[in-house]
């Protein structure tokens, strides 16, 4: 069970704006205030009511044990890309979203790596399992009848960074900052690219339901 309820993984509490804003924060940010809050990873979703403390319940992102309507915001941190059945994920997150429920998604935006870097862009890319999650989410949120509020991008920076960038690549991935299926010599190039190995430009969908 994840320490104190909580389902992120802990490299997004390491990624920094500057030292400063994590990317578990830009994440829930939006919707901070709402009552009843939720973050939904693939193996289960943290539960937050009021101020309370979160509540860890293991579940599929597409078969999630809450009923319908009794969410006020919901957070899918860099899930997107990795899921199977995108159809079923959305459609249980129009069910227990409640009516102008907040949805924030949080992604890998595609990376250019610099203009030796087509080689990495290209196996990187070819790496997702679903592409169209990580070039074109506005559109899988528009088509699956969500409002889109807002489509930002930052840069974070990993804090307490291994002096492995090999260490730091392999936690980027695991988390879905880079594809978990990348190959190792796509690996190895990330993390002998300047900045690669540590830092990440990420993608924040806001929508509502």
């Amino acid at each position: 069970m994840p320490i104190d309820g909580d389902v992120l993984d802990p490299v997004l509490h390491r990624l920094r704006v500057d030292g400063g804003l994590t990317a578990a924060q830009w994440c829930r940010a939006p919707g901070a205030s709402s009552r009843v809050r939720a973050t939904v990873v693939r193996h289960g979703l943290a539960l937050e009511v009021g101020g309370g403390p979160r509540c860890y319940l293991p579940a599929s992102a597409v078969a999630l044990p809450v009923r319908a309507k009794a969410i006020d915001r919901i957070a899918v941190p860099l899930v997107l890309p990795l899921l199977d059945d995108l159809e079923g994920l959305f459609g249980e997150l129009r069910r227990v979203l409640a009516p102008h429920g907040l949805l924030s998604l949080l992604l890998p935006a595609p990376a250019s790596f610099g203009w030796r870097g087509g080689e990495l862009r290209r196996a990187v890319r070819a790496a997702w399992r679903h592409r169209s999650a990580v070039e074109h989410p506005e559109w899988l949120a528009s088509s699956a009848d969500f409002a889109v509020l807002a489509d930002d991008r930052l840069s974070f920076t990993l804090d307490r960074s291994d002096r492995d960038r090999s260490a730091d690549v392999a936690a980027l991935c695991a988390a879905g900052a880079y594809p978990p299926d990348l190959p190792d010599d796509a690996r190895s190039a990330l993390a002998t690219h300047r900045s690669a190995g540590r830092t990440v430009r990420l993608r924040r969908i806001v929508a509502r339901r």
